[in-house]
């Protein structure tokens, strides 16, 4: 996403405002099996900002956050993606397009993040210290790197971990979250 700003009279803050793919009155149209016992289905419906939101205030909405929740009764759980939505003033959107994380990475998203709820280890006494990993280019809020999960084998079965990075090395430099969706791959539960 790439974002063209023009300077013009300030206008009021509109509140974040969360929207997911539960609340698309076609969502049962995306819905895509997964052999899992928590969930029978996940949501591939997109989840964007509604254009109604905007009126005549312009300016767009990108994703400040992200929660995964489950809806319905066993046996027929669904998994959808919700999104919190934040106004932003004076600019537009320039260029659009849909990433997806490549095969060979190797990285934590937050999917992984959210394994780590359902999951726990227990680490040995007399383990030794674990070396230090070489900080990332996206770990500007953590200056000695990321913290790394505890991975739960079992989650990793069903959730890709793998993350979409865009950054300083990827042309123009600066890029915006403005819609995402769960998608099903190779029987794993990913994010695009």
């Amino acid at each position: 996403m790439i974002l063209s700003s023009s300077t013009s009279t300030p206008t009021p803050s509109i509140p974040s405002m969360w929207r997911g793919s539960d609340e698309n009155e076609s969502s049962d149209q995306f819905l895509e099996p997964i052999r899992w016992k928590r969930f029978s289905n996940v949501c591939t419906a997109v989840v964007k900002h509604d254009p109604n939101w905007l009126n005549d205030c312009g300016g767009v909405y990108i994703v400040t956050g992200a929660q995964i929740i489950i809806k319905g009764s066993w046996p027929r759980n669904v998994l959808h993606l919700r999104l919190l939505f934040t106004h932003i003033t004076n600019c537009t959107i320039r260029k659009s397009e849909w990433g997806a994380a490549p095969e060979t990475s190797r990285k934590s998203s937050f999917l992984t993040n959210l394994s780590t709820t359902f999951s726990f280890t227990q680490q040995s006494t007399t383990a030794a210290p674990p070396k230090q990993a070489p900080t990332a280019l996206n770990s500007g809020i953590y200056p000695n790197g990321p913290p790394v999960p505890v991975r739960s084998s079992k989650l990793l079965k069903y959730v890709e971990t793998a993350e979409v990075l865009r950054g300083p090395h990827d042309a123009p430099g600066h890029w915006l979250v403005t819609a995402a969706k769960l998608v099903t791959e190779g029987g794993k539960i990913g994010l695009q």
